[in-house]
């Protein structure tokens, strides 16, 4: 069963009434609207851990690339975080464009209100072919956390090719793997993981608080707003539940072995075939080995045994970065 056999196993009660790559993009769209305003709360796992590894990227781009000038595409900018760590590990004044990209007018207005203060000249566009001519060849293409959102991963960035230089470098930040799930002794530490992790819910009082917030409106809840938003415009002739627009929000991010086995999630190495004809793998860096739980917030018992993973399988992380070279 492939990832899109999956999909359509599981949407099949809803009777959604498009093809699943557009219902995907309208599903994101929906979503991120209401996730845009408290995106940055809902993922400290992106600042806890992956400022070090940008400036990482940032440091091989600068030692790899034979360039002075840095004119940059952030595609998919969010709430603006990878143009801040360009902005931050860029040597000062190499940056001659920054354009930051998203379908999302509310992660864009986010994304500028963040950027702005630190780059005065950075453009902000929902649609690429709105730039001015002279303006489309970018020689860095910056992506964070995209990639598992898009139907189509590769067909899009190449679609973006004509507007980038031919030696243009691209980095790929924060994707799931499905090497985590593959390999057993991770897999097993983190479901005997999940197993305390759930009676310690349990007993929570943030986790009921949390609850209690969403139910009287205080704080809120993405998965459920677009599934109502989604039936409402036409997407679904019944309206889908919480899980299913969390798959298709999350398109390629696999929770499970028998997930993984179905297509969900990436595997840098096959990626690395896949992208050949266009892109060449120059760099990867894998972590996160307790899922989606970031290690340092752990107990020491679970931050030690993650970090014995990581020592042992380094290519297996839960989640991964990695810099492309185009061919």
């Amino acid at each position: 069963m492939t990832n899109t056999d999956f999909i359509t196993t599981v949407l099949a009660p809803y009777q959604p009434q498009l093809p699943i790559e557009e219902l995907v993009l309208e599903v994101n769209r929906l979503y991120h609207a209401v996730e845009a305003q408290d995106y940055d709360d809902r993922h400290p796992e992106v600042h806890e851990q992956l400022p070090s590894i940008w400036k990482e990227m940032v440091d091989h781009a600068a030692k790899t690339a034979q360039v002075t000038e840095w004119k940059i595409l952030d595609f998919g900018c969010g709430t603006g975080f990878e143009a801040e760590q360009l902005i931050r590990h860029l040597p000062q004044g190499s940056i001659a464009q920054l354009t930051c990209y998203d379908p999302s007018p509310e992660m864009l207005d986010r994304c500028r209100a963040r950027i702005t203060p630190l780059f005065s000249d950075a453009l902000f566009v929902s649609d690429l072919s709105s730039q001015p001519d002279g303006q489309q060849t970018y020689n860095l293409l910056a992506t964070n956390s995209l990639l598992h959102h898009l139907p189509n991963p590769l067909g899009t960035i190449n679609h973006l090719l004509p507007q980038l230089s031919k030696n243009v470098l691209w980095l790929a930040g924060h994707e799931p793997s499905s090497r985590f799930y593959k390999r057993a002794e991770c897999a097993r530490l983190y479901e005997e993981f999940l197993q305390q992790r759930q009676w310690s819910r349990f007993l929570s009082v943030e986790n009921y608080l949390t609850k209690f917030r969403q139910l009287v409106g205080l704080e809120s809840n993405p998965s459920k707003e677009a599934a109502k938003a989604a039936f409402h415009k036409g997407l679904f002739k019944q309206q889908p539940s919480s899980f299913v627009v969390d798959r298709l929000v999350d398109f390629h991010v696999a929770h499970s072995l028998e997930e993984a086995s179905q297509g969900r999630g990436f595997d840098f190495k096959i990626m690395q075939q896949e992208f050949a004809d266009s892109w060449q793998l120059e760099w990867v860096k894998t972590y996160s080995f307790m899922g989606s739980f970031y290690e340092q917030d752990l107990p020491s018992r679970w931050s030690d045994a993650s970090r014995e993973m990581s020592q042992k399988f380094p290519d297996d992380g839960a989640n991964f970065c990695t810099a492309w070279r185009r061919n």
